[in-house]
């Protein structure tokens, strides 16, 4: 019931701040289809079809010969689950690399060579 008063209050502020009709029939379809999610939510309707989970590790990796870091790194290595669309579920496999960012600051502020990997570790649906 929050939620559509939400809804219902910001298509109010966008309706009269827009002017263009077009706009405003765009934001009430799109207000009639978040409604209609919720009350579908609520009902229990999308409980039914399979949900699709990918289980990912994201670590820290750097480049040292100093062995504490790299059993630091491992040991703080991090799993998690999360929920995912079925179209982002088919495009990876086990092993997939999702992030493999340079971490700039470290290396400005610190002199480190490291980066944050993010890997696909468990593919599964319940």
């Amino acid at each position: 019931m929050k939620i559509q008063l939400v809804i219902l209050l910001s298509l109010a502020i966008f309706a009269t701040s827009c002017g263009n009709n077009a706009e405003l029939e765009s934001l009430k379809k799109e207000n009639t289809a978040l409604v209609a999610q919720i009350n579908a939510l609520k009902s229990g309707t999308y409980a039914k079809s399979p949900k699709y989970f990918l289980k990912l590790r994201l670590k820290q990796s750097r480049l040292s010969l100093n062995i504490k870091k790299h059993i630091k790194d491992a040991v703080n290595s991090l799993d998690f689950e999360l929920p995912v669309d079925k179209d982002f579920y088919d495009s990876v496999s086990e092993g997939t690399e999702i992030i493999d960012k340079f971490r700039f600051g470290s290396f400005i502020l610190y002199g480190n060579l490291g980066d944050w990997e993010m890997t696909v570790k468990e593919k599964y649906v319940k």
